[in-house]
């Protein structure tokens, strides 16, 4: 867990220019690796041609042998590496490799060596990285299937060239240090309109990007940008360079009903009988190979299934004896409060129970989590669990493990249940009481989704086709994107063992089936028992998870009392709400309008001694929701001065 950039540019400029840019670039993402860093420039010191720089935050290998960028043996090679590969020593001992310095890094380098770009589809992990090959002055960027580290980038494209013929080439793993360095360069991009406005009304952050001009490597992709032309001894003799993307994942994977082929990748005594006791090995085998690190570890508990079922593995793979820390964020006497269930967790496994009261939080956190962020917020879940990860940190914790990704593969969300409503409605009714969502208010939504349909709303009924979407797409892309600048904000590492493991999620995701390894399509065959998540539950039931939790189906998410929450906090937004520079986006009469609206509101603040929370309807939440984005975005736009002049798409 890192932070990565660098900057490639054919023509030469001085290395001093370079180096410059890359320490820059170094101290703007400074979060991301406090524990040291480094930067390497190549060619000349008039005609530099290349700066590869790496932020280091020590997981494995604490010594300065694991420093980067890192050269391989060959000094061919260097590599800028952002991510955990956890499988490193399976493939060190497959391929006869060393791990002197015991990092994965290592290991990926070589086995880069070895077999260039087709040894990423060998990794269990998530990683961005850079390659630098300084012998075909070539740079290679990858980035992980489910896309949960980041990798932005800007193309310099100066001239009448074709579309992937470039002058120059930036990237790094955030784009708001991209933005400053490119700043620093005399290359300036501004902020988008349409991400902005995209972030005002829906609260889709990452629908578009930030700043325009700014690119994200797509998941699962490699980029290579190489110059045009090189003379005898390769060196270039062309100004400009050729830019390339691919993926770099055939498609092909174990399917679920090959169980010759699991019990040999797990080294089983025999063959899984059922998706039930393959769910088990594969979780087991992950969190195995998952707990690898030589800093402490913890584990965020919210008082589901997921979290709970992380936990709970570890406690049996490290033994009663091991040290668990654990974290949650509790909300006593408020809505959507979990300590009841976090207790049980906590209870049952055993372990040092760190508590965030969100009752601690005030307006002024908004302005202090954007400032570490830089980043906007979307709702109180983003800070509450930007201060869950700050008490991780101030526990000395260096690695959290995180239940994202479940809901995705296992079909636990709510609107899987509309999506299936009436198409399976013979096998779902009669088990409606244990829906994560209330029978009415999901007929209630089918039918508004029937209706949207008519008038050019598509909506989709096939729960395969949505679970695929969610997974690969912006829902689970946006919980991994907010938990990556959370936790890097605060120096530490997040794992999700749910979302990082591409050959478990091509399993389930690609197939679905019975007991009997008979494959079917829809949601019904996704419970077990009439529960959703139904094989995730069957795994767990072998002592793992508390009964009271395993079987719970009241669970919504990672919840907090976020309407309450901003009316505490609006006396303190109202001069981001009205702030100028939202003008160009929302008019002042309809933020006035709800912040009269708000404050008509009787009863409201935070409950004390156990008093009841307030009732909020429909029409007050989508209220206060609003009013939160439009706070966010104007602190956002206040606290980093961003004249609204340039706000535009590049049009």
């Amino acid at each position: 867990m890192c932070g990565i950039g660098g900057w490639i540019e054919f023509q030469g400029v001085s290395a001093a220019s370079m180096r410059a840019a890359g320490e820059f670039m170094a101290d703007a993402m400074k979060h991301r690796g406090p524990d040291g860093f480094g930067v390497e420039v190549f060619g000349g010191d008039e005609d530099a041609i290349a700066m590869v720089m790496h932020r280091r935050l020590s997981i494995l290998g604490l010594g300065d042998e694991g420093k980067q960028p890192m050269r391989s043996a060959d000094g061919r090679y260097w590599i800028s590496f952002n991510g955990e590969i956890y499988n490193f020593l399976e493939l060190a001992s497959a391929y006869g490799l060393t791990t002197n310095t015991g990092t994965d890094t290592e290991v990926l380098l070589q086995l880069w060596c070895l077999k260039g770009v087709d040894c990423i589809a060998l990794l269990d992990g998530f990683f961005a990285f850079a390659i630098w090959d300084t012998e075909l002055k070539e740079l290679t960027l990858a980035r992980d299937k489910t896309g949960v580290k980041p990798l932005y980038y800007y193309l310099d494209q100066d001239g009448d060239h074709s579309e992937n013929i470039i002058k120059s080439l930036f990237f790094g793993s955030e784009d708001f240090a991209l933005m400053q360095v490119l700043a620093s360069q005399g290359i300036e991009v501004v902020l988008s309109e349409r991400a902005l406005k995209s972030h005002l009304e829906e609260g889709m952050s990452d629908r578009n990007m930030l700043f325009n001009g700014i690119l994200e490597l797509e998941m699962g992709c490699y980029l290579t940008y190489s110059c045009l032309s090189l003379d005898s001894k390769l060196n270039p003799i062309s100004d400009w360079g050729r830019v390339e993307i691919k993926p770099w994942h055939n498609g092909e994977y174990l399917e679920l009903d090959d169980g010759l082929g699991w019990q040999q990748q797990f080294g089983l005594k025999e063959e899984p009988k059922n998706h039930i006791e393959l769910l088990r090995s594969q979780l087991l085998s992950g969190m195995k190979k998952r707990l690898r690190s030589d800093v402490p570890i913890g584990f965020a508990v919210s008082g589901g299934i997921d979290s709970a079922a992380l936990v709970g593995m570890a406690r049996e793979i490290m033994g009663k004896e091991a040290h668990l820390h654990v974290f949650s964020v509790v909300a006593p006497g408020m809505d959507g409060d979990e300590s009841e269930y976090q207790k049980a967790v906590v209870e049952h496994v055993g372990g040092i129970w760190h508590k965030v009261d969100v009752r601690d939080l005030d307006g002024q956190y908004l302005v202090r989590y954007i400032k570490a962020t830089h980043r906007i917020p979307v709702a109180w879940n983003n800070l509450a669990h930007f201060a869950l990860c700050e008490a991780v940190k101030a526990a000395g914790v260096t690695v959290l493990f995180n239940g994202q990704g479940a809901d995705e593969l296992f079909g636990g969300y709510p609107h899987y249940y509309k999506a299936a409503f009436w198409n399976e409605r013979n096998t779902l009714w009669p088990v409606r009481k244990k829906w994560p969502v209330g029978f009415i208010s999901a007929g209630k939504q089918w039918f508004k989704a029937v209706l949207g349909s008519w008038v050019g709303r598509q909506f989709e009924t096939c729960v395969d086709v949505l679970m695929r979407q969610d997974y690969y797409g912006e829902r689970l892309t946006q919980l991994l994107r907010f938990e990556d600048r959370n936790g890097m904000a605060c120096g530490i590492e997040s794992r999700n063992p749910f979302a990082d493991d591409y050959r478990m999620a091509d399993a389930w995701l690609n197939a679905w089936g019975d007991d009997t390894w008979d494959l079917t399509g829809s949601l019904s065959s996704k419970l077990v028992d009439g529960y959703s998540k139904g094989y995730l539950r069957k795994a767990m039931d072998v002592g793992l998870v508390p009964k009271k939790v395993l079987w719970r189906v009241d669970k919504k998410g990672f919840t907090v009392p976020k309407s309450e929450m901003t009316l505490k906090g609006i006396s303190e937004w109202k001069m981001w709400v009205m702030s100028a520079k939202l003008d160009g986006l929302v008019s002042r009469k309809r933020r006035q309008h709800a912040l009269n609206r708000a404050a008509a509101m009787s009863g409201f603040g935070v409950p004390k001694n156990g008093s009841k929370t307030r009732v909020f309807n429909g029409s007050d939440v989508k209220l206060l929701d609003q009013l939160f984005r439009w706070a966010a975005v104007g602190c956002f736009l206040e606290v980093f001065n961003f004249q609204m002049g340039v706000v535009n798409d590049g049009k």
